[in-house]
């Protein structure tokens, strides 16, 4: 099968093409640049750069959380917006997930990590099992030193939210290695190995659905405040 996958949930954007396994090419996002403009651009060169068309692919993946609530939302909607007019199917990836897909077939678990502000983060512990991913600890909030605090065994630690606070836990002494710097951040790379799975199993997103923010938004904190101003 051919497809594309999106990873747009945090401030490194990346887009990457797959036939079945096998990457055939990927490019990232510029940064600083409006996201929504430059997507359909760089999905263009993409696969220009393979010779192909966005009428070849035969299914898309898409992060879905968590992350930036203004890069997921437009992630979603483009992929949707393809989804609709090429009638193909489209699969979401948790973020995290996806991150701990850049490190294929450790025996160690995988701490995946992104950073929301001062030691919180998002974060998720996962493992390769028979060559599986398997979900030790399902996405959520919590404070890194906590985190890390309750390991009970070396484990690879990926994301920003390791390397925003990286010398505060190393000064704790936590079993932790860190990984490669090229596999510290979300990429649709990871997030395309992970969404592989998915379209092979039939694992669809359903018409409608939404990103999973784990924690709500400022527009939605705002707008539950005007319509219940005590809570």
């Amino acid at each position: 099968m051919l497809f594309l996958a999106l990873e747009s949930a945090t401030s490194h954007q990346s887009v990457a093409v797959f036939r079945d396994h096998h990457l055939l090419a990927s490019l990232d996002c510029e940064s600083g640049r409006p996201l929504t403009p430059q997507l359909i651009t760089t999905i263009d060169r993409l696969l220009s750069s393979v010779s192909l068309q966005v009428s070849d692919l035969e299914g898309l993946v898409v992060s879905i959380g968590p992350g930036t609530f203004t890069g997921l939302r437009v992630g979603l909607a483009t992929m949707t917006a393809f989804r609709l007019a090429l009638q193909i199917p489209l699969v979401g990836v948790s973020t995290l997930e996806g991150l701990a897909w850049n490190h294929p077939l450790s025996d160690l678990p995988l701490l995946s990590t992104i950073n929301i502000r001062q030691e919180t983060v998002y974060w998720g512990l996962f493992r390769w099992e028979d060559q599986q991913m398997v979900c030790i600890k399902e996405p959520q909030i919590g404070k890194i030193t906590e985190v890390c605090g309750a390991l009970s065994e070396p484990t690879i630690v990926l994301g920003d939210g390791w390397i925003q606070n990286r010398n505060t836990l190393l000064s704790k002494g936590f079993p932790l290695i860190e990984a490669s710097p090229n596999q510290q951040w979300p990429s649709a790379k990871g997030t395309g190995l992970a969404g592989r799975v998915l379209l092979e199993r039939g694992v669809f997103l359903p018409q409608g659905c939404t990103p999973h923010y784990i924690q709500p938004s400022y527009a939605e904190i705002s707008k539950s405040k005007v319509l219940d101003p005590i809570g």
